[in-house]
Protein backbone atom coordinates (compact mmCIF):
# COMPACT_ATOMS: atom_id res chain seq x y z
CA UNK A 1 0.00 0.00 0.00
CA UNK A 2 0.96 3.57 -1.27
CA UNK A 3 0.55 6.53 0.67
CA UNK A 4 0.28 9.52 -1.53
CA UNK A 5 0.96 13.11 0.03
CA UNK A 6 -2.23 13.88 -1.85
CA UNK A 7 -4.50 11.81 0.47
CA UNK A 8 -3.16 14.18 3.33
CA UNK A 9 -3.67 17.24 1.93
CA UNK A 10 -7.43 17.25 2.96
CA UNK A 11 -6.44 16.35 6.79
CA UNK A 12 -4.34 19.25 6.55
CA UNK A 13 -6.51 21.65 5.66
CA UNK A 14 -9.26 20.70 7.87
CA UNK A 15 -6.45 20.52 10.69
CA UNK A 16 -5.71 24.22 9.81
CA UNK A 17 -9.10 25.28 9.63
CA UNK A 18 -9.79 23.68 13.56
CA UNK A 19 -6.75 25.62 14.76
CA UNK A 20 -7.82 29.01 13.29
CA UNK A 21 -11.24 28.74 14.10
CA UNK A 22 -10.15 27.96 17.99
CA UNK A 23 -7.85 31.02 17.69
CA UNK A 24 -10.51 33.32 16.42
CA UNK A 25 -12.73 32.25 18.90
CA UNK A 26 -9.87 33.31 21.61
CA UNK A 27 -9.71 36.41 20.07
CA UNK A 28 -13.32 37.15 20.11
CA UNK A 29 -13.59 36.43 24.02
CA UNK A 30 -14.82 38.88 26.40
CA UNK A 31 -12.04 40.41 28.73
CA UNK A 32 -12.98 38.73 32.06
CA UNK A 33 -12.75 35.16 30.60
CA UNK A 34 -9.56 35.30 29.28
CA UNK A 35 -7.85 36.33 32.79
CA UNK A 36 -6.86 39.85 31.82
CA UNK A 37 -6.22 41.07 35.29
CA UNK A 38 -5.69 45.32 33.69
CA UNK A 39 -9.15 44.48 33.17
CA UNK A 40 -11.07 43.94 36.65
CA UNK A 41 -11.91 46.00 39.54
CA UNK A 42 -9.26 43.81 42.09
CA UNK A 43 -8.11 45.55 45.17
CA UNK A 44 -3.96 45.85 44.61
CA UNK A 45 -3.76 47.27 48.48
CA UNK A 46 -5.92 47.22 51.89
CA UNK A 47 -4.94 49.29 54.65
CA UNK A 48 -6.47 48.76 58.18
CA UNK A 49 -5.78 52.30 59.95
CA UNK A 50 -5.53 54.41 56.72
CA UNK A 51 -3.92 58.19 57.72
CA UNK A 52 -3.00 60.38 55.39
CA UNK A 53 -1.32 64.04 55.33
CA UNK A 54 -0.85 66.96 52.85
CA UNK A 55 2.00 69.49 53.98
CA UNK A 56 2.27 72.27 52.32
CA UNK A 57 5.58 74.47 50.75
CA UNK A 58 6.08 75.49 54.30
CA UNK A 59 6.17 72.06 55.91
CA UNK A 60 2.86 73.37 57.52
CA UNK A 61 -0.03 70.31 57.77
CA UNK A 62 -3.18 71.42 55.28
CA UNK A 63 -5.21 68.47 55.67
CA UNK A 64 -5.60 64.69 57.33
CA UNK A 65 -7.37 62.16 55.65
CA UNK A 66 -8.33 58.83 58.46
CA UNK A 67 -9.96 56.26 57.68
CA UNK A 68 -10.89 52.51 59.31
CA UNK A 69 -9.98 50.38 56.31
CA UNK A 70 -8.93 51.57 52.54
CA UNK A 71 -8.78 49.10 49.67
CA UNK A 72 -7.69 50.92 46.28
CA UNK A 73 -8.04 49.48 42.91
CA UNK A 74 -5.47 49.82 40.33
CA UNK A 75 -7.38 49.59 37.18
CA UNK A 76 -9.53 53.55 37.54
CA UNK A 77 -6.47 54.86 40.91
CA UNK A 78 -9.78 54.61 43.31
CA UNK A 79 -10.20 53.78 46.79
CA UNK A 80 -12.98 52.91 49.21
CA UNK A 81 -13.36 53.80 52.55
CA UNK A 82 -14.62 52.83 56.17
CA UNK A 83 -15.27 55.19 59.36
CA UNK A 84 -13.85 58.01 57.52
CA UNK A 85 -12.39 61.75 59.14
CA UNK A 86 -10.93 64.46 57.52
CA UNK A 87 -9.64 67.85 58.81
CA UNK A 88 -8.27 70.90 56.75
CA UNK A 89 -6.04 73.20 58.35
CA UNK A 90 -6.02 75.84 56.00
CA UNK A 91 -4.16 79.09 56.78
CA UNK A 92 -6.55 81.89 58.23
CA UNK A 93 -9.24 80.10 57.88
CA UNK A 94 -11.44 77.60 60.78
CA UNK A 95 -10.63 74.36 60.95
CA UNK A 96 -13.17 72.15 58.92
CA UNK A 97 -14.20 68.28 59.65
CA UNK A 98 -15.47 65.60 57.96
CA UNK A 99 -17.00 62.36 59.32
CA UNK A 100 -19.06 59.53 57.60
CA UNK A 101 -19.67 55.90 57.56
CA UNK A 102 -17.76 55.07 54.03
CA UNK A 103 -16.58 56.99 51.04
CA UNK A 104 -14.36 56.82 47.79
CA UNK A 105 -10.86 58.44 46.69
CA UNK A 106 -11.06 59.60 43.44
CA UNK A 107 -8.56 60.64 40.53
CA UNK A 108 -5.31 59.88 42.87
CA UNK A 109 -7.21 61.61 46.47
CA UNK A 110 -8.15 65.17 44.20
CA UNK A 111 -11.45 64.26 45.06
CA UNK A 112 -12.75 62.70 47.88
CA UNK A 113 -16.66 61.19 48.67
CA UNK A 114 -17.87 60.97 52.03
CA UNK A 115 -21.46 58.85 51.98
CA UNK A 116 -23.65 57.75 54.49
CA UNK A 117 -24.26 59.90 57.61
CA UNK A 118 -22.25 62.92 56.43
CA UNK A 119 -21.77 65.31 59.54
CA UNK A 120 -19.27 68.56 58.38
CA UNK A 121 -17.82 71.07 61.43
CA UNK A 122 -16.79 74.26 60.85
CA UNK A 123 -15.11 76.31 63.78
CA UNK A 124 -16.52 79.14 65.32
CA UNK A 125 -13.71 82.19 64.07
CA UNK A 126 -14.13 85.99 65.39
CA UNK A 127 -16.30 86.51 62.80
CA UNK A 128 -19.01 83.60 62.42
CA UNK A 129 -20.12 81.13 64.85
CA UNK A 130 -18.93 77.41 64.88
CA UNK A 131 -21.40 75.43 62.58
CA UNK A 132 -22.45 71.73 61.74
CA UNK A 133 -24.28 70.46 58.49
CA UNK A 134 -25.37 66.91 57.73
CA UNK A 135 -26.22 65.47 54.83
CA UNK A 136 -26.09 61.80 53.18
CA UNK A 137 -23.46 62.83 50.73
CA UNK A 138 -20.48 65.16 50.11
CA UNK A 139 -17.96 65.66 47.46
CA UNK A 140 -15.11 67.26 48.75
CA UNK A 141 -11.85 68.53 46.45
CA UNK A 142 -9.49 69.19 49.22
CA UNK A 143 -6.79 70.92 47.38
CA UNK A 144 -8.97 74.07 46.72
CA UNK A 145 -11.43 73.53 49.49
CA UNK A 146 -14.71 73.18 48.13
CA UNK A 147 -17.58 70.93 49.00
CA UNK A 148 -20.63 70.14 47.15
CA UNK A 149 -23.71 67.76 47.22
CA UNK A 150 -27.05 67.72 45.11
CA UNK A 151 -28.15 65.90 48.37
CA UNK A 152 -30.63 67.30 51.06
CA UNK A 153 -28.69 69.48 53.65
CA UNK A 154 -29.04 70.76 57.38
CA UNK A 155 -27.17 73.40 58.86
CA UNK A 156 -26.86 74.32 62.39
CA UNK A 157 -25.15 76.95 64.39
CA UNK A 158 -26.25 78.54 67.61
CA UNK A 159 -28.45 81.35 65.49
CA UNK A 160 -30.17 79.79 63.00
CA UNK A 161 -31.12 76.93 61.40
CA UNK A 162 -30.91 76.04 57.43
CA UNK A 163 -32.69 73.26 55.41
CA UNK A 164 -31.56 73.33 51.65
CA UNK A 165 -31.91 70.86 48.87
CA UNK A 166 -27.71 71.19 47.59
CA UNK A 167 -25.19 73.25 48.75
CA UNK A 168 -21.68 74.27 47.51
CA UNK A 169 -19.30 75.39 50.32
CA UNK A 170 -15.73 77.16 49.28
CA UNK A 171 -13.79 77.42 52.48
CA UNK A 172 -10.87 79.68 51.02
CA UNK A 173 -13.27 81.92 49.22
CA UNK A 174 -15.42 81.93 52.24
CA UNK A 175 -18.89 81.51 50.10
CA UNK A 176 -21.92 79.30 50.79
CA UNK A 177 -24.02 78.82 48.02
CA UNK A 178 -27.66 76.74 49.08
CA UNK A 179 -31.04 76.43 47.33
CA UNK A 180 -34.38 76.08 47.95
CA UNK A 181 -33.47 77.32 51.01
CA UNK A 182 -36.17 77.02 54.43
CA UNK A 183 -34.09 78.97 57.29
CA UNK A 184 -35.25 79.88 61.30
CA UNK A 185 -32.89 82.30 62.53
CA UNK A 186 -32.76 83.66 66.26
CA UNK A 187 -30.99 86.85 66.40
CA UNK A 188 -28.24 87.27 69.24
CA UNK A 189 -28.78 89.16 72.50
Amino acid sequence: MVVRPSSWLPLGVLGLLVALTWWLDQLVQPGGTRGDATKRHDPDLIVENFSARKFGEDGRTLYTLVARKMVHYPDDDSAQLERIGFEAYEPRQPRVSIASDRGRLLEGGDKVWFEGNVVLVREADGKYEASRLTTDRLLVLPDSGVARTSSPVLLENPSARVEASWLELNNQARTLQLDKVRATYRPRR
